[in-house]
């Protein structure tokens, strides 16, 4: 199997290696110095370093999978509008959302208006080369634009996932995309376990090769099950992979609502609202994620309230202390696992 060669940036390697030991406040701290930015629409959201290059986004991320359950066309240009207008700049989305229409959304609606102020992202579940690469086709010509600012291999599930995509070609797919100009970064996302992200990680490293981004779970529960943060997190920052946290909400398994994936043979009982039952708030379950060395938090928003109440966390971003952050896992652990991260499978 032919693998195209990437050099390894060895910029600040040495320097992040010093500061893995370092506090997320301090990490946090030192990115949140950043003077405010603005382009021809308003002013923007507190950016983050995504890239090995310095590369930085907004540190809200639309996502793009709760824009498609939209009622109506009307109320996705709304919900969009307002998000530009709130300095909202970084846009997730992928070829599998509600059988490409996510996409239509973002190809009608914003990439028409926006290409120019914004970063785009999309994601491909494809299992082999030929899908993987009809995906890529179809997303661009979905979406009205020619290239992509990252693209994502989504949902790596398990070490066979992975040597599976690997093998029908995937792998190399991305690697091409990114030569031939087609995205200018590419990425991976996973859910189910930190073993399997780092599996594919030591596959690239050993071959010479790397990924610029990785999408994850982070969130109140995650470090007492199957950790991310813990056991994924400080590679991640190690090897300086742009890190876009989501699921802050566990796909509702964290505030007591169903959503169309939860199992259905959950009960409704059985899905704990954390807010209810401790003394969390919903800005505190935002500002958890945010006080982590993360580039981004990409988070669906169904209604303009839940986009603004995202935005306001944000902008009046309070950092939690190292206390703070274990006392508030020490409240969730009792929560962390199947009904609140239905998503993780035990490896």
């Amino acid at each position: 199997m032919f693998l195209l060669k990437i050099n390894i940036m060895q910029t600040r390697r040495n320097f992040l290696k010093q500061t893995a030991a370092l506090s997320v406040a301090g990490l946090l701290s030192n990115w949140a110095m950043d003077a405010l930015a603005a382009d021809r629409i308003g002013m923007l959201l507190p950016q983050r370093r995504l890239t090995r290059n310095g590369e930085k986004v907004t540190a809200f991320t639309l996502g793009g999978y709760h824009l498609g359950k939209a009622p109506t066309p009307a109320h996705a240009e709304k919900l969009l509008e307002r998000s530009m207008e709130l300095g909202v700049r970084f846009y997730d989305n992928a070829r599998g959302y509600h059988s490409g229409y996510a996409e239509e959304l973002y190809g009608k609606f914003l990439i028409p208006k926006y290409r120019e102020e914004i970063f785009l992202m999309t994601k491909s579940p494809g299992r082999s080369r030929g899908d993987a690469q009809k995906h890529l086709d179809e997303s661009l010509k979905t979406m009205n634009t020619d290239h992509l600012d990252l693209w994502t291999i989504h949902t790596i599930t398990t070490k066979e996932d992975v040597d599976n995509r690997i093998n029908e070609g995937v792998l190399d797919t991305f690697l091409e995309a990114k030569e031939k100009g087609k995205t200018r970064y590419i990425g991976f996302s996973c859910h189910t376990n930190p073993k399997t992200a780092l599996y594919f990680i030591d596959f690239l490293e050993k071959r010479g090769l790397e990924f610029d981004t990785c999408q994850c779970p982070v969130n109140v529960t995650d470090p007492g099950f199957e950790s991310f943060q813990k056991l994924l997190l400080p590679v991640l920052l190690e090897k300086e992979y742009g890190i876009i946290a989501m699921k802050s909400m566990a796909g509702g398994g964290i505030i007591g609502r169903r959503f169309d994936l939860t199992p259905k043979e959950f009960k409704d009982e059985d899905i704990k609202d954390l807010t209810a039952e401790t003394s969390l708030s919903m800005k505190q379950l935002h500002q958890y994620v945010y006080s982590l060395p993360v580039s981004s938090l990409c988070s669906g928003c169904e209604t303009v309230e839940e986009l603004e109440h995202n935005v306001t966390v944000l902008k009046a971003l309070e950092k939690l202390s190292d206390s703070e952050m274990k006392n508030i896992e020490q409240l969730t652990a009792p929560f962390a696992g199947k009904y609140a991260e239905h998503y993780k499978r035990i490896m």
